[in-house]
């Protein structure tokens, strides 16, 4: 009897099916990959914020934008009037 088999023997435990592990691996594989894309984007959000802060009031109104509008742009509510 191997130590896997004499540890399962002990505990009583049964060995998962490897169907079960793959469909469990799988999950937590696109549970990460939202969590990296949900990430990427607040980092994308951070970086045009950044970018918009850097600019002159003279700069953003020549844009047709203003302070004030930063939260719906990041948002992506934003809508010219």
């Amino acid at each position: 009897m191997s130590r896997f088999e004499h540890a399962h023997a002990i505990s009583g435990a049964r060995p998962q099916a490897t169907g079960e592990v793959r469909a469990w691996l799988a999950r937590q594989r696109s549970r990460f990959d939202r969590l990296g894309a949900r990430w990427a984007a607040r980092r994308k959000a951070a970086r045009d914020l950044r970018q918009l802060d850097l600019c002159t009031d003279r700069e953003l109104w020549d844009m047709g934008l203003s302070r004030s509008d930063f939260p719906a742009i990041i948002r992506g509510t934003y809508r010219r009037g």
